[in-house]
């Protein structure tokens, strides 16, 4: 069985850490009016019994450097302002260090 959850990404740069079962995936990112806010949606099963894994998530605007180790997810657009916000992911520090 699997479930989906949602996950607020700050707009101020900074990187959202998610602990994940294997076999999770990115489904979408979108900005939710109501809320002002971006948010992303991750697929996840729920055996319990599922090695974790770490991932960061960040959000980049358009021109800013992205750095080579990011993976491209989706684009939130606030369609009442031109504005645009780019969801990346990588794994997160606490997965490579324990590697």
């Amino acid at each position: 069985m699997k479930t989906v959850h949602k996950h607020i990404i700050p707009t101020d740069a900074s990187p959202v850490q998610l602990r994940l079962p294997q076999g999770w995936r990115l489904l979408k990112a979108e900005y939710v009016l109501v809320t002002k806010q971006v948010c992303c949606w991750v697929e996840v099963p729920t055996d319990p019994q599922r090695a974790q894994e770490h991932l960061e998530l960040r959000l980049f605007r358009s021109g800013d450097g992205i750095p080579a180790d990011y993976h491209y997810v989706d684009t939130a657009v606030d369609a009442l302002a031109p504005e645009a916000w780019h969801l990346y992911s990588r794994p997160s520090r606490a997965a490579r260090v324990a590697a």
